[in-house]
């Protein structure tokens, strides 16, 4: 609670800058200056005090007297008022009330207010907060590439595993049981099933059926999806088909004995037919006809 106690002192004015930065970290110090920023655009008239009281023995005067009276000084409501403001504040701060979202086949490239740069693939979707700048927190389902400006701690979250940075490039990839995270520039973080591990650039850290795998590998500038391949290396062909159901919108049945085969190679995110080639042909699968919203895959 002690930070709290900090900021309302320093917004009151019983503390000053300097005796502020002995008191709390240069990050908090830099978020206080930010609040405080937003706190004064919010245009609040100072109350005029002998108005009010004149309004309100004038309306006591009006009323017939009582055994008690109670009065309550006009300073309450007016930290009431103040202490609503930062209240509703800190809310937005908080509140994932942004979204982004992305159809079949679709990718969208968002900026956010701290200048960092999210390229989100195809059926995928972020959240966040208002006040991006003060609480660099995203809330990902699917999968998405993030640029990161240097600043404040930075988390994005998924239902499997969170990855926290200060300023990077990374990849992260997350449906069903399945997560996935690229380290293209930098270092990040990642936690998932109550495990941390630490990914400096080209490392590559994947969970998915109770597995945890970690390896480092030289990578490109950008996950190749961004300019329209999508990539793979040793990974399960369940999520193999998933990645293209959710690029091309169609439903595939396919036996269930090739579900664990281990796929390395690539599929094109804009030839339906030629993607399904690159999967099938190396297997040597076949696959009924590529128009069809649902597609047959047989041995």
């Amino acid at each position: 609670m002690e930070k709290e106690t900090f900021l309302a002192e320093w917004l009151d004015g019983k503390i000053a800058d300097n005796q502020l930065k002995q008191l709390v970290s240069e990050e908090d110090f830099v978020a206080f200056q930010m609040l405080k920023n937003e706190l004064g655009k919010w245009n609040i008239a100072e109350p005029n005090m002998e108005q009010n009281f004149e309004a309100i023995q004038q309306k006591l005067a009006s009323k017939k007297p009582v055994q008690t009276n109670k009065v309550i000084a006009i300073w309450k409501y007016v930290a009431v008022a103040a202490s609503f403001i930062i209240v509703f504040g800190l809310y937005q701060m908080l509140v994932f009330s942004n979204e982004v979202a992305t159809d079949f086949g679709k990718t969208n490239t968002v900026t956010l207010s701290d200048n960092s740069q999210v390229t989100l693939n195809s059926k995928a979707k972020i959240a966040y907060p208002n006040w991006f700048q003060l609480n660099r927190n995203i809330k990902l389902d699917g999968e998405a590439f993030f640029e990161v400006s240097k600043g404040s701690t930075f988390t994005v979250e998924t239902s499997i595993g969170k990855v926290t940075v200060l300023g990077t490039k990374f990849n992260v990839a997350s449906f069903d049981d399945y997560f996935e995270v690229v380290c293209y520039e930098g270092k990040v973080n990642v936690v998932t099933h109550n495990k941390s591990t630490i990914l400096t650039q080209g490392e590559i850290l994947r969970w998915y059926n109770n597995n945890l795998e970690n390896w480092a590998e030289i990578q490109p500038e950008k996950p190749l999806w961004i300019s329209g391949e999508t990539t793979f290396k040793n990974v399960p062909m369940k999520y193999v088909i998933e990645k293209f159901k959710k690029q091309y919108d169609v439903e595939i049945n396919y036996p269930k004995n090739i579900e664990e085969i281990k796929f390395t190679g690539s599929f094109s995110n804009s030839d339906k037919d030629i993607a399904l080639k690159s999967i099938c042909l190396p297997l040597n699968l076949n696959y009924s006809n590529s128009n069809s919203k649902t597609i047959q895959i047989s041995e």
